[in-house]
């Protein structure tokens, strides 16, 4: 996020550089809608630039949002990184094995997201040129001029985009913006997931630190040490509540406006494979189509799994040895109970929850859509 410029330089001219460079990709996406309005009466370009054009917005809406709440997302990565090296510290070997199996999963889930995202970028650059080259009816019409160069995005420039010089200058133009969106959202949505991933970790350990709160049958504490771990319990997950709402408030609104924009974009990729196009261009619409989808499961999949772990969590006091403990010890645990049933959901705007039901309703809403075009 540091090298994005999604967290900020302390260095003023870094910082300025960095905003310019948000900035000039939020104009590029203005570009594209002024071209949609050019092109409204050829439905398969409006597609086309749709379904570019509106995952664009998602991608300076991640940016714009961690430049404007920058404070929040640095006091979120120092909890992250504190609560973390805390619970590293742990002598615990349950402990230490659910560390070992969430950060090993992170790992694994950022390298394969980076590999989808740079395979959907390289695709999406290389995409002219299969047009071009897997068709040699397509290359006779560019030579003698009856087709026009097919561009990585639709958008609008001040020069003449289909003649050189100024060809080859929006070639450069939109190869520059598609790396750096990739670079943006591969960046935003692997912190995203592996912050999601780490509550999940976070909540497997609360529970397990509460099958020892008491002690054990053989090795039981007494009412002071009881005391002393319950109250460490109620911190813990105090803190877990107020920066899983943090962390909730800063994602919401972009995955709000990703669920609507992903929904018609799925649409359009689905509706352009029904068209009659050669095998080349079939399997990058299919590629996107698929970038879509798996981007949309893995918020859905492990938000799902942190609400899962939520509810489960409140059994943490009864797996403790209770049944041998002091009333004092008893009342504190139904207390400690009382409190885990306060449970924090990731949610999508106002409307909906970050759930893989949602992730369905998604589906669902976007075939509807396709078959409204179809029809």
């Amino acid at each position: 996020m540091k090298k994005m410029g999604l967290i900020l330089p302390n260095n003023l001219w870094g910082r300025f550089l960095y905003l310019m460079l948000h900035e000039i990709a939020t104009f590029f996406v203005v570009t594209q809608y002024v071209e949609l309005y050019i092109i409204r009466s050829n439905l398969d370009l409006v597609l086309t630039n749709l379904k570019i054009s509106m995952l664009s917005i998602v991608c300076i809406a991640k940016s714009n949002t961690c430049v404007f709440w920058q404070v929040h997302w640095k006091n979120l990565i120092d909890y992250l990184t504190e609560a973390d090296g805390f619970e590293r510290n742990s002598d615990n070997s349950n402990i230490k094995i659910i560390l070992d199996k969430y950060t090993k999963y992170c790992r694994r889930m950022t390298y394969n997201y980076w590999v989808l995202v740079f395979t959907t970028v390289l695709l999406t650059c290389c995409t002219p040129l299969i047009q071009i080259y897997s068709s040699s009816v397509y290359r006779d019409r560019l030579r003698n001029g009856t087709e026009l160069f097919p561009h990585i995005f639709s958008s609008w420039v001040p020069i003449d985009k289909y003649h050189s010089p100024g060809l080859w200058m929006t070639v450069v133009w939109h190869c520059m913006i598609c790396f750096y969106g990739g670079l943006i959202m591969a960046a935003y949505d692997t912190t995203v997931i592996v912050a999601m991933v780490f509550f999940g970790g976070k909540l497997d350990i609360l529970r397990e630190r509460c099958k020892v709160m008491l002690g054990t049958s053989d090795n039981p504490v007494n009412d002071d040490e009881a005391n002393i771990r319950t109250r460490e319990l109620h911190l813990v997950h105090v803190l877990l509540l107020k920066y899983s709402r943090l962390f909730n408030s800063m994602l919401s609104p972009v995955m709000f406006l990703y669920i609507i924009l992903c929904s018609l974009m799925l649409c359009a990729s689905a509706y352009q494979l029904t068209l009659p196009v050669n095998a080349a261009q079939k399997l990058l619409m299919a590629e996107y189509l698929v970038f879509g989808v798996a981007q949309i499961f893995v918020f859905c999949w492990h938000s799902n799994d942190v609400l899962d772990k939520y509810e489960k969590m409140m059994l943490g006091p009864y797996e403790s040895t209770w049944w041998e403990s002091s009333l004092q010890q008893r009342k504190n645990i139904l207390l400690l109970a009382g409190q885990f049933r306060i449970i924090k959901v990731f949610t999508a705007g106002p409307f909906t929850n970050l759930t893989l039901a949602t992730f369905i309703t998604i589906l669902k809403g976007s075939y509807s859509y396709y078959t409204l075009l179809r029809k």
